[in-house]
């Protein structure tokens, strides 16, 4: 038998969905024969599937690939030869002549999964159904999260995957964000749609959001949406998964991955079947607003087998919990979120192409925090907006044997912030009240090449990627009382980063594989100003990366690794001229994990002991005139234990997670302000918390499932400098949630926070009132959403 080929279940665990790596790893199966209405997508089967003659792992490999559906086996994968397999007619009919005479069938699980199994002697009437936990679960299954195709039982990665049932409870919100507090060692800042920044495993710099480039790489499927902007905040409709690979990952995503990517994964378009859903939702926020939201989503063949279109789109109003007294306002950080996603798939032989665009518009009429429990006192309005647009083309096919793909992409993002500057008006000679408005926009453009061999005895892949980076900041001063607008800040910021990338794998024994990777890259960063005109700052390196693993089907994976990470040297516009050139950051991560089974299938356990050196760690702070800018903090070190595991008592599934890490400053910088009594790094809090319980069951025959999720985050900071410093964290939340299936529409009812919890979260306000007055930004009070998703 192949090492790794498959992964052994325990036998009571047969009718355990091997879905995609969403579901597999997240998501316990509501309805075996029907699914889930807002996931329901077609396998891309197309006429004519050809499969290269070889063993049954490869013929599995090469069909999912062709395909894009998830296949999975419950039990050893048996060392079988296939023969060549020419113009079969649909995924089913590839699947009976792979497995003719082989004592296995296919079983056909969902509209894009299948599950290989032995064909059985009597088949029970009344099957006891499994749950598979929203946790990492064991399974033969392909993940892409290497950027080529490799076994989750075979990756040796920190890695996390939410789809299916954790998207689907993220009713009345359905951002990345919300995403992240279901992950391990995940966090991020709460100023509001569209403005938030991702940290994780305790890289985090500030939680202020300026021009540094991002700590975590943002994917939506292979295309690079993010650089020196906040997170845009997308709302996941026909979204299927979202991984997240935490540590430094360098080698495969380049420049700004210091802390890890995080992939959105959308579902393709499907070639040969018409599908379409249709959701609405209704949310209530105690002491607050009413909202909702309205979704859809459609696949169209246009000529079936190798032409389609797949298009979706959303219009949400999220609800204000924030009373402005100085104006007499109520809920004044109501937002609005519009938007829509269309995708083109042509296939062509061995190839396809597909086309992708996306577009989302997130207004916010005021910010969201407050200075006496959930309320403030303002003198003029301080509306938040975030437009986004992105735009991909990805030609992926055969050369021989090998798998090559090609990715291009442009993004656009647009956004701006006011806020009260009254305080400046005396002494810029202004009226009162004064608003300072910037707005700000950044572009990319990237292209990345790569050619891999995931079914090789040595697993390998190489590429090649440029992106050219622009960022623009244009800041001003207005008065409402009718004097001129003043100019305070213009500033813009082009990168250019071109990067060669390899990684492979040697087995060193049965059971011990040496991964080595390595990427060479060049940055050249042009800062141009008021004063001084113009500033540059180039970088030439490498960030490799080693990882030793350890693998045994009946019990699971460990791995030893090693990995790198920069960002590429910068400017200060507050530094002194002198110390202007920030040195580009560098982290590089030692870890230790694992993915283990014990007693079966009963219980799984994950987990990483991690240290981490950061050196010339920039932060992005607030100056005395209100403006952000850019500092080298200094150097600084994380070393922590991730600990997470699931529970498998059919048909309740438990699952928990813990990280606890220490991540401090070791030494500062000369132009840092930084309590020397408190070096503990922004946003990351040191303990940190989540439990979670689901179970399902049938009423009246119909399939339903109730959950209840817990999370702690421990005690954190906003920022180094003790003027703005303010503490946030140690509060808990509960949420709980319900949902039944009756005649392909699915009811839901989910409330968060359920017991109304009180805390600071992590964020600010307004950088000019920051520094005298006490700015939080509450937890948002217990909401409660109704949500109607229907499936055509």
């Amino acid at each position: 038998m192949d090492r790794g080929s498959s992964i052994s279940f325990a036998q009571s665990c047969r009718y355990a969905l091997v879905a995609s790596a969403a579901w597999c790893i997240w998501t316990p199966p509501l309805h075996a024969e029907a699914p889930h209405a807002e996931q329901a997508h077609a396998e891309q089967a197309r006429p004519g599937l050809t499969i290269p003659a070889g063993t049954l792992r490869s013929a599995l490999d090469a069909l999912a690939r062709q395909s894009g559906i998830s296949i999975g086996m419950a039990g050893s994968l048996p060392d079988l030869r296939v023969r060549r397999i020419d113009r079969a007619r649909d995924v089913g009919d590839a699947l009976r002549r792979m497995l003719a005479g082989s004592g296995l069938r296919a079983v056909r699980v969902d509209a894009s999964t299948w599950r290989v199994e032995a064909v059985p002697q009597k088949i029970s009437r009344s099957p006891r159904r499994r749950v598979t936990p929203p946790d990492l679960a064991s399974g033969d299954i392909i993940v892409t999260a290497s950027k080529r195709d490799e076994r989750l039982s075979d990756l040796p990665a920190s890695i996390s995957i939410a789809g299916g049932q954790v998207l689907g409870r993220l009713a009345g919100r359905r951002g990345l964000v919300d995403v992240m507090a279901s992950a391990d060692s995940a966090f991020s800042t709460n100023l509001g749609p569209g403005r938030d920044r991702i940290f994780l495993r305790g890289v985090a710099d500030s939680a202020f959001n300026g021009t540094s480039q991002s700590l975590v790489s943002l994917y939506l499927d292979d295309a690079r949406i993010g650089y020196a902007a906040p997170d845009p905040d997308l709302r996941l409709v026909d979204v299927d998964r979202v991984e997240v690979l935490r540590g430094p990952q360098g080698t495969l995503y380049g420049t700004g991955a210091l802390g890890g990517v995080v992939r959105i994964v959308t579902v393709a378009p499907d070639l040969d079947r018409f599908t379409g859903s249709a959701a609405i939702e209704g949310t209530g926020v105690a002491n607050g607003s009413l909202g909702g939201a309205v979704e859809s989503i459609v696949n169209v063949p246009i000529l079936p087998g190798t032409l389609a279109l797949r298009a979706s789109g959303w219009s949400e109003t999220m609800p204000g919990w924030i009373d402005d007294t100085g104006r007499n306002r109520r809920d004044v950080n109501r937002t609005r979120r519009i938007g829509g996603r269309a995708a083109l798939r042509w296939s062509f032989g061995d190839w396809h192409a597909t086309l992708d665009g996306v577009a989302q518009r997130i207004d916010a009429r005021d910010s969201q925090y407050a200075t006496d429990g959930l309320s403030r006192a303002t003198r003029i309005a301080e509306p938040q907006d975030n437009d986004f647009t992105a735009a991909t083309l990805t030609l992926q096919g055969l050369i021989g044997k090998l798998d090559a793909q090609a990715t291009t992409a442009f993004v656009d993002q647009e956004f701006g912030s006011t806020y009260d500057a009254s305080v400046l008006a005396s002494l810029l000679g202004a009226t009162a009240p004064l608003a300072y408005i910037e707005d700000r926009s950044a572009q990319l453009l990237s292209q990345e090449i790569r050619v891999s061999d995931p079914t090789a005895r040595h697993p390998w892949i190489v590429g090649a990627t440029i992106l050219h980076s622009t960022s623009r900041l244009d800041g001003r001063y207005f008065s409402t009382g009718g004097s001129p607008a003043v100019t305070a800040r213009r500033d813009e910021e082009d990168v250019i980063d071109a990067a060669l990338f390899a990684e492979g794998t040697q087995q060193v024994t049965q059971t011990l594989d040496l991964k080595l990777g390595l990427r060479a890259f060049s940055t050249i960063s042009h800062l141009e100003q008021v004063d001084p005109d113009r500033e540059r700052a180039a970088r030439v390196g490498v960030t490799p990366s080693a990882t030793l693993s350890w693998h045994r089907d009946d019990l699971g994976l460990v791995w030893l690794r090693y990995a790198s990470a920069v960002r590429p040297a910068g400017v200060s516009r507050t530094a002194p001229i002198a110390d202007r050139r920030i040195p580009g950051d560098e982290l590089q991560s030692l870890e230790l994990g694992w993915r283990i089974r014990v007693g079966g299938d009963l219980v799984a356990l994950h987990g990483a002991v991690f240290g981490s050196v950061w050196e010339h760690l920039r932060s992005d702070t607030v100056g005395a005139d209100g403006l952000l800018g850019t500092v080298d903090a200094g150097n600084a070190n994380n070393y922590g234990l991730e600990l997470g595991g699931r529970l498998d008592l059919a048909p309740v599934a438990i699952d928990f997670s813990m990280t606890l890490q220490r991540a401090r400053l070791t030494s500062t910088s000369s132009v840092a302000t930084v309590d020397d009594d408190d070096r503990r790094l922004p946003v990351v809090p040191d303990i940190s918390a989540r439990l979670a319980a689901s179970r399902n069951f049938d009423v009246r025959g119909l399939p339903a499932q109730v959950y209840a999720a817990a999370r702690y985050i421990g005690r954190t900071r906003l920022s180094f400098d003790p003027l703005l410093d303010r503490p946030a964290g140690r509060y808990a939340t509960i949420d709980a949630g319900s949902s039944i299936d009756i005649s392909g529409r699915r009811w839901s009812v989910d409330v968060t926070n359920l017991l109304d919890s009180r805390g600071n979260s992590f964020g600010f306000g307004n950088p000019f009132t920051l520094g005298s007055t006490m700015q939080t930004v509450p937890v948002r009070p217990r909401t409660i959403t109704l949500r109607l998703a229907i499936g055509l």
